[in-house]
């Protein structure tokens, strides 16, 4: 069974995630306890020169047997624990408590990190105004990491503005500042940084002065030649917390493509030691954490390490991630990839042990024990040791940039722990002009932020921790918003579409209706004031901004029955590339009718959650009525004020765009139409003469006709619609438009030519049975100019 690595299901173990594979799994735990350190480290110390290339196959072979069993042994603490049920009761409250608690700690991050600035070394320094005044690379490329990661990029404006810091000019003077080429810490964090920052490709253009030229092909070749070499299995040089620094470093230049990078800054061989380097971290990185997984199995805390356990899932993500789906390389002509550098996705079963395992270590404070530290030789005494260890929060903040949100909804109770000694550590300084020698009062340029727990304390907030922290506090608050979204999609039967990006084919489907006479139409108005917008909210670095000017979160859609209400909305969905999801009078009856007010809080609670979403308000008018209504009832009036300021925060929040479709505009309260809860305020018609054509050309597609005859049908459909316009066929809807095409279109499918006569039979027919006509159509006309853009 282990030898063939057949799986589990002889002994009935067919899912791993029930308790009671769980308890099997415990049989089996003692036994494979013992063996599997052992066959982890026998094979981290093969030399590769002893295979050929067939034998090595047989290598990976054994190595991928071994790897599946420590993946399914790889059990809380090694030990017959019961799962971890704190998460299952971390329900939507508890989420928007850490969410708010997040977001307390986000809006004073720019006061934070501002205070590290200084403007003449163009500079965030470690500790403002300090004696050594130099260019601080690691704190600097830490901050602009900090700005990047932040869930809006426009929370540093301010502090952008008011110090002046242009994110160019920082990079330039980061590639300019002294920094050693073996400096593997500082290395892959400033190639990182160039590589992100400059998408926009400001600086890393072909123009590039030749010392930063220089300077960005010395990070390069660094990087690359600090690649995993499989001759040293499971004793690598670096630690695999820099490891993981160059992993990312290279996969993000992979992104970026050295196509893209002005010639002079590629080393000569790059694209293979690129693909090579990437291909070593994925294995080098894969055998280290099953090799961890497998300690922590047998209880063997002594090789145990959390931290090499973190930073190997991380590498092997990066890594992975970087080159899932290539093809490989080919070292012997002729024989196709070789076995190994074909990259499959990461394996999702290890990807949640070493999670599960990394949580299982966290200590009651929150925090983890040092671990590896970051270069393997280093000072073991001294006020700075500390720096010498990697910070457990900077590792978290890893862990959510590059794992999907619903990995960490079993760990949300771990990241509250860690979130309470974030807010708990947060220190004050003052960084002093003039102390008083009589009273010892210092006054000068406060001072806050975080430092390491590994440091001593009274060393007081640094730059670099800071940020990390910042980051961190930026992540995780994305993760919790990304749950509490998918959550209450799901609630409420919503349609996940932000995952698939913009698709045009419905938009492109949607018939347009005129807005009155105003001369605009309903799409273009949707295009200017939506889809425009909120399209353009990532800058060159790929930080997410705030929409542009104009741009509005909210909109009524009225007009008769129908016109494709829903439909136009859906269809602005998937034009950008946004989630969608309908409420209706259901949503609100769910608990009853004695209940209503208090399910209206309970839904907005919730629709305040979703982001980049389409919500639609179908038909929900008897909960919206007139106030000033003779005969309204107590109850009605009470569901309508509690309606105005449920809608007031929905559109306060500025999370996602809300529509409420209706066919009664006259019947809602003044004050739910006003703006400021709703900023558009569209008529929603029939079919303009523009769509009428359309649907004509489309219905002439099919047949089997010449250009000349189809030419000469599609000119005089449009000449008699304009000319019969103001009658009935302005107020057909979208069916009896299809309907009114289709009779057309076998007309000329008959052989016959269009005229007024033939056609004109077709139109009095239709409106005998038409849906907008006699008081309908005296409503739609009243309503076809109270457009509000």
């Amino acid at each position: 069974f282990f030898a063939t690595g057949s799986g589990f299901e002889p002994f009935g173990l067919t899912s791993h995630k029930t308790t009671r594979n769980q308890e099997a799994k415990c049989c089996f735990s003692k036994f494979f306890s013992l063996l599997l350190p052992s066959a982890f480290a026998f094979i981290g110390t093969i030399p590769i020169t002893r295979f050929g290339q067939q034998t090595f196959g047989t290598y990976n072979y054994k190595r991928q047997t071994l790897h599946t069993a420590a993946i399914y042994f790889a059990t809380d603490n090694g030990s017959c624990s019961k799962l971890n049920t704190a998460a299952v009761n971390f329900d939507f409250d508890d989420m928007k408590s850490l969410d708010r608690r997040l977001e307390d700690l986000e809006r004073t991050a720019p006061d934070t990190l501002g205070t590290y600035y200084e403007g003449h070394l163009q500079s965030f320094s470690v500790r403002p105004g300090g004696a050594a005044q130099r260019f601080s690379v690691t704190s600097s490329v830490l901050a602009l990491e900090t700005m990047q990661s932040a869930v809006d990029c426009s929370i540093y404006d301010s502090m952008k503005k008011s110090f002046n810091i242009k994110t160019e000019i920082i990079i330039e003077a980061a590639l300019r500042a002294e920094w050693r080429e073996d400096d593997l810490f500082q290395v892959p964090l400033l190639l990182f940084t160039v590589l992100t920052t400059d998408a926009g490709k400001v600086l890393l253009k072909d123009t590039l002065s030749p010392d930063i030229a220089e300077s960005v092909k010395k990070l390069i070749s660094s990087v690359l030649a600090a690649r995993p070499k499989r001759r040293d299995g499971a004793n690598q040089p670096f630690s695999y917390y820099i490891i993981y620094q160059c992993a990312r470093a290279m996969a993000t230049l992979n992104q970026f493509g050295l196509e893209n990078l002005p010639p002079s800054v590629v080393p000569e061989g790059a694209a293979f030691e690129l693909s090579l380097g990437l291909e070593r971290a994925v294995e080098s990185s894969r055998d280290e954490l099953c090799r961890q997984l497998a300690y922590r199995a047998s209880g063997d805390r002594t090789s145990f390490d959390s931290v090499r356990l973190a930073y190997s899932l991380l590498t092997y993500l990066v890594a992975s991630e970087a080159l899932a789906g290539t093809a490989g390389r080919e070292l012997v002509e002729g024989e196709g990839s070789a076995v190994g550098t074909v990259i499959k996705k990461p394996n999702r079963n290890l990807v949640t042990a070493a999670l599960d395992a990394y949580f299982g270590e966290q200590g009651p404070d929150g925090m983890w024990v040092a671990g590896q530290p970051i270069y393997k030789s280093f000072r073991r005494s001294g006020k700075n040791v500390g720096n010498a260890f990697v910070f457990a929060v900077d590792t978290v903040g890893s862990l959510l940039q590059y794992l999907p949100a619903e990995d960490f909804r079993p760990h949300l109770a771990s990241l509250s722990k860690t979130l309470t000694w974030i807010e708990s550590h947060q220190l004050s300084d003052v960084i002093p002009d003039y102390c008083d020698p009589i009273s010892s009062q210092c006054y000068g340029k406060p001072l806050r932020g975080w430092t390491s727990p590994h440091l001593t304390p009274d060393m007081g907030p640094q730059a670099w921790s800071t940020a990390q922290t910042l980051t961190c506090i930026s992540r995780m608050r994305k993760n919790i918003r990304e749950l509490l979204n998918d959550d209450v999609l799901y609630e409420f039967g919503g349609r996940s579409l932000s995952d698939e990006g913009p698709k045009m084919a419905a938009w492109d489907r949607l018939l347009d209706t005129d807005l009155g006479t105003s001369g605009r139409s309903l799409k273009s108005v949707l295009e200017e004031r939506m889809v425009l917008p909120f399209g353009n909210t990532q800058n060159d670095s790929g930080e997410k901004c705030s929409p542009s000017i104009g741009a509005a979160y909210s909109s009524i859609l009225f007009g008769p029955p129908g016109t494709a209400k829903t439909t136009i909305c859906e269809s602005l969905a998937e034009r950008m590339g946004w989630d969608f999801v309908v409420i209706d009078t259901a949503s609100f009856l769910a608990d009853g009718l004695t209940n209503v007010a208090g399910r209206i809080k309970y839904v907005f609670d919730r629709l305040q959650a979703l982001e980049n979403c389409i919500i639609l308000f179908d038909e929900i008018e008897e909960f919206c009525l007139d106030r000033e209504t003779p005969g309204l009832g107590m109850e009605s009036r009470m569901l309508t004020t509690a309606m105005l300021t449920a809608i007031n925060d929905l559109r306060r929040a500025k999370r996602s765009i809300f529509f409420l479709a209706t066919n009664r505009l006259r019947a809602f309260d003044s004050a739910i139409t006003r703006p400021g809860r709703f900023d558009m305020q569209l008529f929603v018609g029939t079919p303009n003469l523009s769509a009428r054509c359309i649907l004509f050309q489309a219905r002439l597609t099919p047949l089997s006709i010449s250009d000349e005859t189809r030419a000469k049908a599609e000119a005089f459909f449009k000449s008699y619609l304009e000319t019969v316009w103001s009658e009935d066929i302005m107020f057909f809807n979208y069916l009896e438009s299809v309907q009114y095409a289709s009779a057309c279109a076998d007309l000329v499918a008959a052989g016959n030519e269009l005229n007024e006569e033939n056609m004109s039979a077709i139109l009095t027919s239709q409106a005998k049975v038409m849906t907008v006509r006699g008081q309908v159509r005296e409503e739609y006309i009243a309503s076809m100019e109270l457009s509000r853009l």
